[in-house]
């Protein structure tokens, strides 16, 4: 059998999932939205076709309509129609899909109870890939229960659609499209660049004070600007500090109870995060706790090393962005879960007091071993900047707090510390509480200044 696996960055892994008697198709990584233009260029004539969360894009519309988009591509191709079937994680999916498999009976969801997708589910979907191919092989039919797509019959099209392709078009000089111009500005071209299927997931913390809710809260709305998913995870259950910055949020979790308990909802299950999180914008997300919440009994039980473990483990491959608002001194509570942190936003005030505060509160929270990979895997953001702060006479930069926090004031913390850089200080800074704008939306400079801060982050420490 011929298979046309996609699968985004998990392609990889899926490979060593299918059989010996399966063929696949495709030599590179493929999300559903490029398959598209895979289809078109290569005319693959596939006889199954496997699909994983690692694809889509996570905006419901978006995927509905890429994958009618390659099942018509498909159908102009071969005359009966090519199975389809999903491996997911998330048992929302049959419902958002209900009305494209109403249409397109040949397309299956196979829902895994598993935080990760096993080799049998992939087993599973071979074997029902088959079956279908089998009992269409015989025979095109038609409507429902035939190989045809509805309403479009062999050497037929509908009025005012084009006629199906002949074998000899694929062959013909395809008409050039015309290209979107390329961005001028560098910043925008290297987020387009190193944004194109990425997942991390990214600690800001920081000393009390030091910004690190607002970093946070900016980062992934600049994320979501710049056309990424991003999902904020608020850990900081004893401030709660997001719903300061989203007003919305806040008025939900009054009169809401699920949302005013959405972290543990969350936790508890992850793969319903569609229900359970709260949706800023369309591609920003956020889960955490409402000030109204006080069962100190379910915090207990589902704000853990364990549960948070889980839900990285299950979405970050269905976001661009994770961020967690996670403060030095509840570093300690997750001391495991710091090697599925691919980078640490270190948030730092260029003033010799914040420096001081940051380290004995890393000295405080954390084991030698684990403040040794905190140092590592960490990138300063030097939040409220003030260009006017001095240190030993000279100015106090971005690098020259970096110099300072590593120079051996602590015995674990000496690595080269990148600069990932520095938020402006000025009068409009704790306007976002009161306005519920964060700032990247309210000033070009703020723009360019998280934007940067999000490229270095997302560029990890490696």
């Amino acid at each position: 059998m011929r298979l046309l696996l996609i699968a985004g960055r998990y392609g990889t892994v899926a490979r060593q999932y299918i059989d010996s008697i399966t063929e696949v198709i495709n030599d590179t990584e493929l999300t559903l939205n490029e398959s598209v233009r895979y289809a078109a260029d290569t005319a693959p004539e596939p006889d199954g076709i496997l699909i994983t969360d690692d694809a889509l894009s996570m905006q419901i519309e978006k995927d509905r309509r890429d994958l009618e988009a390659l099942m018509s591509a498909l159908t102009a191709l071969r005359p009966t129609a090519v199975p389809v079937i999903l491996i997911t994680l998330d048992s929302w999916k049959e419902q958002e899909w209900e009305n494209l498999r109403a249409k397109y009976p040949q397309v299956g969801i196979i829902v895994s109870e598993y935080i990760r997708v096993t080799p049998k589910l992939f087993l599973e979907a071979l074997r029902r890939t088959r079956e279908f191919s089998g009992r269409k092989a015989q025979k095109p039919a038609r409507g429902a229960e035939g190989g045809m797509l509805p309403g479009l019959e062999a050497g037929s099209s509908r009025e005012g659609e084009p006629a199906r392709k002949s074998f000899l078009d694929r062959f013909r000089p395809k008409t050039k499209e015309r290209q979107a111009p390329e961005p001028t500005d560098v910043l925008t071209r290297e987020l387009e660049r190193i944004s194109r299927g990425i997942s991390r997931v990214v600690a800001v913390t920081g000393h009390r004070g030091s910004g690190v809710t607002s970093t946070a809260v900016n980062l992934a709305s600049e994320a979501g600007r710049r056309g990424l998913t991003a999902l904020i995870v608020d850990l900081d259950i004893d401030y709660r500090s997001t719903n300061m910055y989203f007003g919305k949020f806040h008025e939900r979790t009054k009169r809401d109870e699920d949302i005013n308990a959405s972290l543990i909802r969350t936790l508890a299950r992850p793969q319903d995060y569609t229900s359970t999180a709260f949706p800023i914008r369309e591609n920003v997300w956020l889960t955490g706790l409402g000030y109204e919440f006080n069962d100190p009994r379910l915090i207990g039980q589902f704000v853990t090393e364990a549960r948070l473990t889980g839900l990285l483990s299950l979405l970050r491959n269905r976001f661009n962005l994770i961020v967690l608002d996670l403060p030095l001194d509840l570093l300690r509570q997750y001391l495991e879960i710091m090697i599925h942190i691919d980078s640490f936003g270190l948030c730092v005030p260029n003033d010799l007091y914040s420096v001081l505060s940051t380290l004995r509160n890393v000295e405080n929270s954390l084991p030698k071993e684990q403040a040794v990979y905190l140092n590592a895997k960490s990138k300063l953001v030097v939040t409220k900047y003030n260009d006017r702060s001095r240190f030993q006479g000279e100015s106090f930069t971005p690098e020259a707090v970096s110099r300072v926090l590593t120079s051996g004031l602590m015995e674990e913390f000496t690595y080269e510390m990148k600069v990932a850089g520095y938020v402006p200080y000025s009068s409009d800074f704790d306007s976002q509480i009161e306005s519920d704008v964060p700032l990247v939306h309210s000033s070009i400079n703020y723009e360019r200044a998280y934007g940067n801060i999000l490229l270095r982050l997302l560029e990890g420490t490696g």
